[in-house]
C-alpha cells in the first residue's frame, strides 16, 4: 500500500502542538478549517456542528473515545466553546467555534510556563512562531492567514477524490437530524406495512444529508414532505425510501402548492355562495306566535259569519210575523 501523500494532509503547526497538546491542536486545526467555510452564524459568531461518527470520519487513527476525550479536554481548556442551535428538540448534535483569544492566552502561558527556555528565546518565539499560530486562526490577521489543517493540496485530481470518498464511507449517529428524519419516514411506512424489511439506515441518512447539503431542504421542509407524502394515498405507494423522497422532492412541493390553491379557492367560492344566497332563520317563538295569530283570526271569521246568519234569520221571522199579523 502506497502511504505516500495522494490526498489532501492534515497539517498543523509546531508551536500551537507545544502550546497546547499535538491532539488537541490538531483537532482545534481543523475545527478553524471548517469555521472559516461555516454559513452557520448565530449570537455573532459562526458555528460548525457535526456528529461524533463525522468527526471521526476527519480523524480516523483515533478512536471514537479518544477523539472525545480531546474534545472534552478543549473545552475544558474553554479554547472549544460549545452550543445546541438543533432545530430539532431531539437532536443532540453539538456546534463549536474556537475562542481565539482563550488560545492566544494558552499559547502566551504555555511558553512562559517552559523554564528551560531563555528569555530571549521565549519571546522570540511569542512573537513570531506564536504570532503565526493565532494569525492561522483568524486572530491577527485574516487576509494573510495560513491555510488550515485543511488541505494544501485542494485541488485533487479526480482519481484521489474517488480513492478517498470510496475507502470512507459516512458513519450516522442515531442522534444525528439526518439519521432522525430517515427514521422517521420508516416508522411512518410501518404504519401501512409492518412487515416493511429495515433498509440501510446508514444509506437512507445519508440521502437526507444531500437533501439539505446540495438541495438546500430545510429541517422543517424535510419532515413536512415526510408526513405529507405518507397521509397522501398515491404518493404513499411510491415514497419508499429517503432516496425517491429527494428525486421527488420538487414534485410533491409543486402538489402541495396546486393542492392548497385549489383549496383557498373552493373556500373563497363557498364564502361567496354563502353571503349571496343568505336566509334568516325565523325564531321558533315568532312561528307560534303567527299560528296563534292566524288561528285568532280564523275563530274571529268563523264567529262574525255565525253572527250575520243569525242576523239574517231574526230578519226573515220579523218579516214572517209582521205579514201573518196583516
Amino acid at each position: 500500500m502506497n502511504l505516500l501523500i495522494n490526498e489532501p494532509p492534515l497539517q498543523v503547526l509546531p508551536t500551537l502542538a507545544v502550546a497546547i497538546g499535538l491532539n488537541n491542536a490538531i483537532v482545534v486545526q481543523q475545527v478553524h478549517y471548517w469555521l472559516r467555510v461555516s454559513k452557520n452564524e448565530r449570537d455573532g459568531n459562526k458555528w460548525v456542528y457535526k456528529t461524533i461518527d463525522e468527526w471521526h470520519e476527519e480523524f480516523p487513527f483515533w478512536s471514537k473515545r479518544t477523539l472525545e476525550r480531546v474534545i472534552e479536554s478543549l473545552e475544558d481548556m474553554k479554547i472549544l466553546a460549545s452550543g445546541n442551535y438543533n432545530k430539532l428538540k431531539m437532536d443532540r448534535t453539538k456546534w463549536y467555534r474556537i475562542d481565539y483569544e482563550m488560545l492566544n492566552k494558552r499559547c502566551k502561558d504555555a511558553f512562559r510556563q517552559n523554564d528551560g527556555m531563555e528569555t530571549d528565546k521565549m519571546t522570540e518565539w511569542n512573537t513570531s512562531n506564536c504570532q503565526n499560530g493565532n494569525r492561522q486562526n483568524g486572530v491577527n490577521d485574516p487576509d494573510k492567514m495560513a491555510v488550515p489543517i485543511t488541505r494544501e493540496y485542494t485541488e485533487t485530481t479526480t482519481e484521489n477524490t474517488q480513492i478517498r470518498s470510496s475507502s470512507r464511507k459516512r458513519v450516522y449517529d442515531e442522534s444525528s437530524v439526518h439519521y432522525q428524519l430517515a427514521n422517521r419516514l420508516y416508522q411512518k411506512i410501518l404504519i401501512d406495512d409492518p412487515s416493511f424489511k429495515q433498509p440501510n439506515m446508514n444509506t437512507w441518512a445519508d440521502s437526507i444529508r444531500l437533501m439539505m447539503e446540495q438541495d438546500n431542504r430545510t429541517v422543517e421542509a424535510i419532515e413536512y414532505l415526510i408526513d405529507w407524502s405518507q397521509e397522501n394515498p398515491f404518493w404513499k405507494s411510491n415514497i419508499l425510501s429517503t432516496k425517491k423522497l429527494r428525486e421527488k422532492a420538487t414534485t410533491l412541493i409543486r402538489q402541495i402548492k396546486a393542492d392548497k390553491a385549489k383549496e383557498n379557492k373552493a373556500n373563497s367560492i363557498s364564502s361567496n355562495s354563502r353571503r349571496q344566497g343568505r336566509t334568516e332563520v325565523v325564531p321558533e317563538w315568532f312561528k307560534n306566535r303567527n299560528d296563534e295569530q292566524a288561528k285568532a283570526e280564523s275563530t274571529a271569521v268563523e264567529i262574525g259569519v255565525e253572527m250575520d246568519f243569525e242576523a239574517e234569520r231574526q230578519k226573515i221571522l220579523d218579516m214572517l210575523g209582521r205579514s201573518e199579523n196583516a
